[in-house]
């Protein structure tokens, strides 16, 4: 009873003072009304009261943590840098000029290339080489062992859409005789899956036919379809 008397006593006047949140209404009042709040600032990146927020992808959640547990890794945002997309500049820069070796039981030879021409539609490539042929007659070349000088020409050449045209000399002389190889081949598409491709083949070879030279030619016609 005592107790109540003093809290009549001590605590009524306070209630009646204003709040600085609500100064036009006493304490008492301004609390029952809620429009003022009682409630501590949290100064804290995790307050108490967060399980009362809507979660979103980035909240966490304070739980107490059972002591000997190890704490689980939290996925870490990547930065806005790291994410950003840059336009891709990209520029293919190719050799137009090689330099080929090749070393077989036929022939040992060196080439030097260069692609003279290199267009959408069409490319030249000159080869210029020497060596030492070790076996006659064997992949398109000379009569004799012995050296050789070497040389080629490719051309590939297309019109439209449609049509195609590659054409391939290659050349070998030695110390009795020169031997040329030309093949002609032309595509043309008739429809997006049937091709129509011809193939002509002419090889020369001056020391043939007793030294007079002799040319033989053969070719083909095929209808091609692509499954």
């Amino acid at each position: 009873m005592p107790a109540v008397w003093w809290l009549a006593l001590a605590g009524l006047p306070v209630f009646q003072q204003p709040l600085p949140e609500s100064p036009g209404e006493p304490a008492l009042l301004a609390v029952a009304a809620g429009h003022v709040s009682l409630r501590a600032p949290c100064y804290r990146l995790v307050c108490p009261d967060a399980e009362w927020l809507a979660a979103t992808p980035y909240t966490t959640l304070w739980k107490p943590r059972v002591p000997g547990t190890v704490p689980r890794l939290r996925p870490v945002r990547t930065s806005p840098l790291a994410t950003r997309r840059y336009a891709a500049l990209h520029a293919p820069a190719t050799q137009r000029e090689w330099v080929d070796t090749e070393a077989s039981h036929v022939k040992v030879d060196t080439t030097f290339g260069v692609e003279a021409i290199r267009r959408p539609g069409t490319q030249v490539q000159l080869e210029l080489g020497t060596g030492y042929r070790l076996q006659p007659y064997a992949d398109y070349g000379t009569a004799s062992i012995g050296m050789i000088a070497t040389g080629g020409l490719r051309v590939s050449q297309r019109f439209g859409q449609w049509a195609e045209l590659n054409q391939q000399i290659r050349v070998e002389t030695g110390r009795h005789n020169t031997f040329v190889r030309q093949t002609l081949g032309v595509d043309i598409m008739l429809q997006p899956r049937w091709t129509l491709q011809s193939r002509l083949e002419v090889n020369h070879d001056s020391a043939g036919d007793g030294g007079r030279g002799s040319t033989d030619a053969h070719g083909s016609l095929n209808l091609h379809y692509a499954f």
